[in-house]
């Protein structure tokens, strides 16, 4: 375990400063098993008067615990304790305290010695020696006793080393061991200089009183910022290199024990483009504005403007941040730039609303961007199980204008809570348009609609017209008939045989890329015969009028070829 050196009342920013945080930096694991495991202790000035009682009672709330603090000053002579020379408190001689859970996004756990692991729970009792562990979606803030607030951040592990007050009401006296991720402290800035909380990570050791900063471990170091009060950081092999960091600075120690300069924070991202709206259902789509010095980007979105209840977090290298989809509601992104050190410099809050239900219907038909026929067309979309009616609009497009851009302020045609997913646009002219989607529900007897679907285009045109009765024309070699009509470039054609006009089910059914058809592949008989043009686009006209066709009994030889006779015609079968 990680010491921490006493913050001595000697110390020049001691004296004069209300809110100060005191860290000092370690080596590394191998540094720190060599050091002495101990936690950290008070310091107290003899004054003329003074006694080991009297000083029991006032810092342990316990005067028979004297001897307690006689051991631990090596035996120093209780009749003679010498005015100026420091005596040690330890602080876990100190009364127990409690903290709680006020908290908790995401799966995380707490490990009771003694006691298997269990989920953590909003409003949770913790005491000392609690260890919480956070998954990479999770997030807890923990309140102490004297009103401090620590964050813990996704994918971390925390203990809650010493809980103590000082004598029965005093201050808190709190040591938090973090062994992977990150804190944010937020220390009440009442002035209390006997107050302190100290955080323990594998290369740090902090000393809080009265500020407000945040500290990340990683495999590469330990790094600091600090957004208000002040804090003193250096290595800790290596005191004289401890610098104070005022509000706007941080630092980081790497785990060689190198420790960088005192850093300027980088500077809030601009919020300004960041999306104030997010309608979908799935995700949550931020794009990041560039920093200058940023080497990745600290992404919180949060219940509340404090940044005490988080409901997503990254670290986010690129220039999008993509969350799974929250709840509908009003929000908060926290934006940091994270430096080269693994810094991260000063926020930028920027609010968030999320509409994204009920979700719209997915379109069912026509596909997107299809080209359809104008007079015979109907949008339908696909019904959604929590909606109860539905809004369909269309509206017409200019020249080279794109669906995400159509004014559908006053749509051509729209249907307005409709109980079927569907608006009949059979009335509108040929042109192109852009149709939408949304869902409708009534909560309480309130009408609530949701998001509607990005447009999706449309074209309407004119279909191609079916041959008329004059178009079909039939001709006759050696008996069998080929059936012949209008050609035009691009145009395929469905042709279908029919025993009776009145059928449904044609006997023959297939598609041609030529205007004719020599009759085959049917018995002899006499059918009906009609055809369906579809043009480049591959929009269908109405079939043509049944042409009759005639399909005569006729002779074949050994190849497959009808046998002729001297008058011109196929040789048909006598029965």
């Amino acid at each position: 375990m990680p010491t921490t050196a006493p913050i001595p009342s000697r110390h020049p920013l001691v004296r004069g400063a209300c809110i100060l945080a005191c860290m000092m930096l370690g080596l590394g694991a191998q540094a720190q098993e060599a050091a002495p495991a101990q936690l950290p202790t008070l310091e107290h000035r003899i004054r003329v008067g003074d006694t080991l009682e009297q000083l029991a009672r006032r810092y342990l709330g316990d005067a028979s615990l004297w001897r307690q603090l006689q051991v631990h000053n090596h035996n120093i002579d209780p009749l003679r304790l010498p005015p100026g020379n420091v005596l040690e408190i330890p602080m876990n001689l100190l009364r127990s305290a409690s903290a709680s859970v006020d908290y908790v996004q995401g799966r995380a756990t707490i490990s009771r010695s003694g006691d298997s692991s269990k989920g953590v729970e909003r409003g949770q009792v913790l005491q000392e020696g609690d260890q919480l562990q956070l998954d990479p979606d999770a997030f807890v803030t923990v309140r102490l006793a004297d009103g401090s607030s620590v964050r813990v951040q996704a994918n971390s592990e925390l203990t809650l080393r010493q809980l103590r007050r000082r004598g029965r009401a005093g201050s808190l006296q709190s040591v938090l061991e973090l062994q992977q991720g990150g804190v944010e402290v937020d220390v009440p800035g009442r002035r209390d200089a006997t107050r302190t909380l100290d955080v323990l990570t594998p290369v740090a050791a902090t000393s809080v009183r009265g500020t407000r900063f945040e500290v990340q471990a990683s495999a590469q170091g330990t790094a600091a910022a600090v957004e208000r009060g002040r804090v003193v950081m250096g290595a800790r092999q290596h005191p004289d290199t401890a610098r104070p960091l005022a509000a706007g600075y941080g630092m980081a120690v790497r785990t060689d024990g190198q420790a960088s300069a005192p850093t300027r924070l980088l500077p809030p991202p601009p919020t300004q483009d960041l999306p104030r709206l997010s309608e979908d259902a799935q995700w949550l789509n931020l794009p990041l504005p560039a920093v200058a010095g940023a080497q990745a980007y600290r992404v919180q979105v949060m219940a509340d403007q404090d940044g005490a209840q988080v409901l997503r977090t990254a670290l986010v290298q690129g220039t999008n941040a993509r969350f799974a989809a929250v709840p509908d509601g009003q929000y908060w992104v926290q934006l940091r730039a994270v430096d080269e050190l693994g810094i991260a410099g000063r926020k930028a809050l920027a609010p968030l609303r999320v509409k994204a239900h009920p979700v719209a219907p997915l379109p069912q038909a026509p596909a997107p961007d299809a080209v359809s026929s104008a007079g015979a067309t109907e949008l339908l979309c696909t019904p959604v199980a929590d909606a109860q009616a539905y809004v369909l609009q269309i509206a017409p497009l200019t020249d080279g204008q794109m669906p995400a851009s159509a004014d559908f302020q006053q749509p051509a045609l729209q249907a307005q809570d409709s109980r079927e997913c569907r608006l009949d646009v059979a009335a509108l002219p040929p042109g192109r348009y852009a149709w939408r989607t949304a869902s409708v529900r009534w909560v309480d007897g309130v009408r609530d609609q949701g998001p509607y679907l990005p447009p999706l285009g449309l074209t309407l045109a004119t279909p191609p017209k079916a041959p008329g009765a004059d178009d079909l024309q039939v001709q006759s070699h050696h008996g069998i008939s080929t059936l012949y009509w209008p050609d035009a470039a691009g145009q395929r054609y469905h042709l279908q045989a029919l025993a009776h006009a009145q059928d449904d089910t044609p006997a023959l059914d297939l598609w041609l890329d030529r205007a004719q058809w020599t009759a085959s592949g049917l018995p002899a008989g006499t059918w009906q015969v009609r055809i369906q043009v579809q043009d480049a686009s591959g929009l269908l006209s109405a079939f043509s009028p049944a042409r009759q066709v005639q399909i005569l009994p006729l002779v074949h030889d050994g190849s497959g070829q009808v046998v002729g006779t001297g008058t011109g015609l196929g040789l048909e079968l006598d029965y």
